[in-house]
């Protein structure tokens, strides 16, 4: 048993894993910490898109953190999360080239590799709960909202409901836009969706996106070691 650890803006995800096989994901704030659970791992792989969450992990005996330059990519820039890094071998490997991967967390990541595995660039545009989370914070009569679990309504009759429909249907619809131009650049490519809320967007949109895979980045960090070894 080895386990992969993902820590992002605002969750820590650990992959349990036999080999290749991932047998347990499990999902933690970041301020999560229990050492004693740690014990049955032969090794633990660490990446995070921010190095001071990193520190603590650095004191563990069988810790090995992962760098973007560890990731078998070509075509990358020196500022390029790990974690896109990290979806796009592991959508490469599970599903083929070309490959967009849409990663749905704090931050909307959209990242792309050509057909022959390289990265060819993407975008980045706030998350759906940060929209929310900065209407709020923005405005003076705006209230804190939570993502709808049913589609929202095309015209909404209450405030709250008026800025889910805003905040997912704007942002989906742009986002569908983007895949039909990424589409007939690269007509054979597999678009695929990750991250804390792409369940809930392919409850509402399931054609949206060709694949569903909420645990890419911990794939990732699984192909890489692999490569490594």
């Amino acid at each position: 048993m080895w386990l992969a650890i993902n820590i992002g803006n605002s969750r820590q995800h650990w992959g349990w894993f036999t080999g290749t096989q991932l047998v347990q994901a499990l999902d933690f704030p970041l301020s999560h910490w229990d050492a004693q659970a740690l014990t049955p791992a032969e090794q633990i792989v660490v990446a995070s898109v921010t190095p001071a969450h990193l520190e603590r992990w650095r004191t563990l005996p069988h810790v090995r953190i992962l760098n973007l330059a560890d990731v078998p990519l070509s075509g990358t820039y020196s500022t390029l999360g790990i974690d896109r890094a990290l979806n796009l071998i592991a959508a490469a490997d599970a599903y083929g080239c070309p490959a967009l991967v849409a990663d749905f967390g704090t931050a909307i990541t959209l990242s792309a590799v050509d057909k022959f595995g390289r990265f060819c660039g993407g975008a980045i545009l706030p998350g759906l709960g940060t929209q929310l989370r900065a209407l709020e914070h923005f405005t003076a009569a705006l209230p804190v909202v939570d993502l709808p679990e049913p589609w929202p309504p095309l015209l909404a009759h209450t405030t709250e409901a008026a800025i889910q429909s805003g905040v997912v249907r704007v942002t989906l619809a742009g986002l569908a836009q983007f895949l039909e131009s990424w589409k007939r650049q690269y007509p054979n490519g597999i678009s695929v969706a990750t991250g804390g809320d792409s369940e809930r967007v392919h409850r509402w949109l399931p054609d949206l996106f060709d694949v569903q895979d909420t645990h890419l980045t911990l794939r990732g960090i699984c192909v890489t070691v692999r490569g490594a070894d």
